[in-house]
C-alpha cells in the first residue's frame, strides 16, 4: 500500500473518531498506517504523506467550520498541516532511536500542547477528547490532563506497530520474543492501572455541597440575532423561558442572548428584564464601553441590581476580531458588530454562599485558562452559542472538551448553549443534559438542575502541564544519549 494511501487512511480513521458518534475506538489504532509511513518513506514522499494525513484528519474532524467560513477553514487546514510536517520530521528521527514507544507519544503530545497554545490556538483535536465517554479510562486526566490520555493512545498505536514488525521479523529471523513481551506487559499494565485508578476515583470522590441552577436554551436563529426588527420577539421568548425556570435559582442564559448592544444608556432595560422575571440572572451580551465592544456575561440579581460583568479573554480569530487589523483592514469579521476587544482578567461571581467563574464560547478549550478559573471557584459556568455550526458533531465535540476540563480540575461545569448542548457535567465527568424527544440541539427549552459540587481540586489543577515538561525532558535525554552513543 502506498505511503499516500496509508496516510490518508490514518487521517480518515482519526477524523471519524472525532466526528462520528460510536467510532471513538478508532483512535486506538488509527495512527498505525501513518507511523509505518514515517518509518519507511523518504523525506519528499513522507512530507507529502504527512500533509495528506493532516488534511484528512482535521478536515473530517472539523468540517463544520466550513459552514461559517470556507476560506478560513482552508487556511486553518493548511496551518495545522505544518504541525504534521514537523511531527513527521521529528518522529522519523526518534523512530531510529531507543525507547520509541515512549518518545513518539512524548513528541505527539508536545505538538498538541504547542497547537493549543500558539496562535490561532487550535487544541480542538487533541486525541484524548475522543475518549470523553470512556468513563473508566479518562479519570486519570486529573493527574496530568487530557495530554496524558493522548500519550497513552499514541503509545498503544506505537505498540501495535512494534507488534506487527516483530511478527514479521519472527517468521524470517526467529527473533526472541522477550522485548515484545515486555512491551506487551507494559501496555497491559498501563491500561489496567488507568482502569483501576478510574474506579478508585469514581468511588472516592463525594459531593461536598450543591447549588441550584436553571438553564435557558432559547434556540435563537443566528440570522435573527441582530435583526433589530425581530429583537422584541427574542426578548419575549427569553422572558417566557426565564419565567418558567425554578424560582430561587441562578438562571443562566447563553452567550450573546440579549439581542441589543448593551451600553450605559440602555443597561436599565436589562436590569428591568431580570427584575421582571424575578430571577438572579447570568446573561450573555455584547457590551459597548468607551468605543470598544466586549463579548460579556452580566450578573444581575432578581431585584434588578447589576452585580458584576466578565469580559471574554480568548477571542475567536476572524469571528470576533481580525488579527493584524492595520494590515488586513479589507477583511470583515463574521459577527455583525465589528472587532471585539479582549477582557483582561477573570472574574469571581458570588451566588449565595458559592463562588463561580464564567467561560464564554470556546474558552473551555483552553486548559490553562480553565485551570486558573477553577482555582477559588466552587463551580464553573460556560455560556456559548454553537448555532453557527449546525449541531452535530461540533456540539458533541464541544461537550467532550468540557467533560475533560471538569475531570482535569475536579470541578462541576454548567453550560447554557443557545442551540444546545446544554446541561452540566459533574467533577466525575457525568453528564446531565437538557433534552427533548431524544434531541439535544435546536429546540427552545429551560430546565432546573441541582449541581453537585466538590471542594477537592486535582493534581493537575495544582501543577498544570507538568507532564508536558517531563515529556520534553525525556526527548532531550534521548537526543543527548543517542549523540553520545554515536560519538
Amino acid at each position: 500500500m502506498s505511503s499516500l494511501l496509508l496516510s490518508a487512511l490514518s487521517g480518515v480513521l482519526l477524523g471519524l473518531a472525532f466526528s462520528v458518534g460510536g467510532l471513538s475506538f478508532l483512535v486506538w489504532f488509527s495512527l498505525f498506517g501513518f507511523f509505518i509511513v514515517i518509518k519507511r518513506a523518504g523525506i519528499k514522499d513522507g512530507l507529502l504523506s504527512a500533509f495528506i494525513f493532516s488534511l484528512c484528519y482535521h478536515g473530517i474532524a472539523m468540517y463544520w467550520l466550513n459552514h461559517v467560513t470556507t476560506l478560513g477553514f482552508i487556511a486553518l487546514l493548511l496551518y495545522l498541516s505544518l504541525y504534521s510536517l514537523l511531527f513527521f520530521l521529528s518522529a522519523k528521527y526518534f523512530f531510529k532511536r531507543p525507547f520509541k514507544i515512549i518518545t513518539i507519544p512524548c513528541l505527539w503530545i508536545t505538538f498538541e500542547f504547542l497547537r493549543e497554545n500558539i496562535w490561532p490556538y487550535c487544541g480542538w483535536t487533541s486525541l484524548g477528547y475522543t475518549q470523553a465517554s470512556n468513563t473508566y479510562f479518562i479519570q486519570i486526566a486529573d493527574i496530568a490532563g487530557v495530554k496524558l490520555l493522548s500519550f497513552i493512545i499514541v503509545l498503544v498505536n506505537v505498540y501495535f506497530l512494534e507488534l506487527i514488525s516483530f511478527l514479521k521479523q519472527r517468521k524470517i529471523l526467529k527473533v526472541a520474543p522477550l522485548s515484545i513481551l515486555k512491551k506487551s506487559l507494559s501496555v497491559v499494565l498501563i491500561l489496567s492501572l488507568s482502569a483501576v485508578y478510574s474506579v478508585y476515583r469514581l468511588k472516592a470522590l463525594k459531593p461536598s455541597s450543591s447549588v441550584k441552577v436553571s438553564i435557558v436554551q432559547p434556540a435563537t436563529p443566528e440570522e435573527s440575532k441582530y435583526n433589530y426588527t425581530l429583537s422584541p420577539g427574542i426578548i419575549k421568548s427569553l422572558f417566557y423561558l426565564g419565567k418558567r425556570t425554578k424560582e430561587d435559582t441562578l438562571t443562566i442564559f447563553p452567550e450573546a442572548a440579549w439581542p441589543y448592544l448593551v451600553n450605559q444608556d440602555n443597561i436599565s432595560d436589562l436590569k428591568d428584564f431580570a427584575k421582571s422575571i424575578k430571577r438572579d440572572s447570568l446573561i450573555g451580551v455584547v457590551k459597548s464601553e468607551k468605543n470598544k465592544f466586549y463579548n460579556a456575561a452580566l450578573f444581575i440579581d432578581k431585584n434588578g441590581n447589576f452585580i458584576k460583568a466578565y469580559r471574554k479573554i480568548k477571542l475567536v480569530p476572524y469571528g470576533e476580531y481580525i488579527p493584524l487589523r492595520k494590515f488586513l483592514g479589507f477583511i470583515s469579521v463574521i459577527n455583525q458588530i465589528g472587532d471585539m476587544s479582549p477582557g483582561k482578567q477573570g472574574e469571581k461571581f458570588n451566588y449565595k454562599d458559592k463562588v463561580f467563574s464564567v467561560l464564554i464560547c470556546f474558552e473551555d478549550a483552553f486548559s490553562e485558562l480553565v485551570r486558573e478559573f477553577a482555582k477559588g471557584s466552587d463551580f464553573l459556568v460556560n455560556i456559548t452559542n454553537d448555532a453557527w455550526f449546525y449541531g452535530d458533531p461540533q456540539s458533541w465535540q464541544h461537550l467532550n472538551i468540557m467533560t475533560l476540563r471538569a475531570i482535569e480540575n475536579r470541578i462541576s461545569i454548567v453550560r447554557s448553549a443557545n442551540t444546545g448542548i446544554s446541561g452540566w457535567v459533574s467533577f466525575k465527568g457525568q453528564k446531565h443534559l437538557l433534552t427533548r424527544d431524544k434531541r439535544f440541539v435546536f429546540f427552545p427549552a429551560q430546565d432546573y438542575f441541582t449541581v453537585s459540587l466538590n471542594n477537592e481540586r486535582s493534581i493537575y489543577n495544582k501543577f498544570g502541564e507538568w507532564f508536558i515538561f517531563l515529556s520534553g525532558l525525556i526527548l532531550i535525554a534521548v537526543c543527548i544519549g543517542s549523540r553520545q552513543k554515536e560519538g
